[in-house]
């Protein structure tokens, strides 16, 4: 019988060591989370937004505006476009057949979409569908997330990670390596290679002023790098935005003073706690959720969140924050501003919402 338990007690550690989980984390010192004080005080500065297009729109991740209308993706393929106004209903433009995510019109008015799916895909004024690039260095994108077009035709776009696809975005940020990258497609040869690897997370891009610069959002790096294109420091990355107060989803820039950077998640502590421990993950992994020392870490994108973003000026400092709680404006996926408001775009949001530009915090 000795024998009998002695054996029991061995696999169950060779279980819990050896067992197969598709996670392998490295292990990392994320910093301090600012606390939600001061100037990140919770005010609920969102409870009044507008939410156009209610109950007519599925996961509006992004937007676009031009001549008029906004347009977004919507979680079953569609591409729509609304009036600007929020007057009738949206209009179909194109089904990508994927999940379009991120999207920018460049300068031949063609709508240039990252679809988690399909990889960076165009979409003429007339509808026609066609896929610029769905993979890089012989290996399939896993989500193409967002873009920026820089004005030599060039575009930026991030591929989350090298190793999870969309369904599997727990398991990401269950893991927390940098393995996203950022990618550039050059049309004019109608090729892509990897600007910049290393990314937790890849997410958010933008140009820079004169295209100096593009930067990108590392959601799980609670931070925004650029990389230099332009100068003596070109070919270089940086950090432009550090330690901010959550998840950054999508940015945007204005054209002339504000990036406006959306955060998907707020900042939690005890969960960031985990990232310098990679083998209590792997135990966990393992282990009965009932019996992990932190089961929140298997909620993944579902742990209770609410929406905020903050304003950034061209020097990298946080100039604005916005925030809602107790409401339904939650998970803000991107900020776009025209015409004195902000256009607040939700991957689990059936609207649009919409606020004044802020003051200054």
């Amino acid at each position: 019988m000795e024998i009998v338990v002695v054996i029991a007690i061995i696999l169950f550690i060779a279980y819990l060591l050896c067992w197969p989980i598709p996670i392998d984390p490295k292990g990392w010192n994320p910093p301090k989370a600012p606390p939600y004080e001061g100037r990140f005080e919770r005010r609920n500065s969102l409870a009044s937004a507008e939410k156009l297009w209610r109950g007519k729109l599925a996961g509006p991740e992004a937007t676009a505006i031009k001549d008029g209308y906004v347009y977004t993706g919507l979680t079953n393929g569609n591409l729509v476009c609304m009036k600007i106004d929020g007057e009738g209903e949206p209009e179909v433009l194109a089904n990508t057949g994927g999940h379009p995510l991120g999207l920018k019109f460049d300068a031949a008015g063609n709508l240039i979409v990252c679809d988690a799916e399909k990889g960076l895909v165009c979409v003429s004024p007339a509808g026609e569908v066609s896929v610029l690039s769905s993979s890089v260095d012989g290996r399939k994108y896993s989500v193409a997330d967002d873009l920026a077009i820089a004005a030599d035709g060039k575009i930026y776009f991030s591929d989350i990670s090298t190793k999870f696809t969309m369904a599997q975005a727990s398991y990401a940020i269950m893991e927390d390596n940098p393995d996203g990258v950022l990618v550039c497609y050059d049309p004019a040869i109608k090729a892509s290679h990897v600007a910049l690897d290393n990314l937790r997370l890849a997410n958010g891009v933008a140009m820079g002023p004169n295209d100096d610069y593009v930067l990108v959002n590392e959601t799980l790096g609670f931070c925004v790098t650029r990389l230099w294109l332009k100068g003596p420091k070109a070919g270089q990355r940086d950090t432009f935005v550090s330690n901010l107060p959550g998840g950054p989803d999508n940015i945007t820039f204005n054209g002339k003073d504000t990036y406006w950077v959306a955060l998907a998640f707020p900042r939690y502590p005890h969960l960031e706690a985990l990232a310098p421990q990679p083998f209590l993950k792997k135990l966990m992994m393992r282990l009965p959720r009932f019996l992990a020392p932190v089961p929140d870490f298997f909620q993944g994108p579902h742990l209770p969140t609410y929406g905020l973003f903050v304003g950034v000026d061209m020097n990298g400092n946080i100039t604005h924050f916005m925030d809602a709680h107790g409401g339904d404006i939650g998970m803000v996926t991107s900020v776009l501003e025209y015409a004195g408001h902000l256009y607040l775009g939700g991957l689990g949001s059936d609207f649009i919402a919409r606020v004044p530009v802020p003051a200054p915090v």
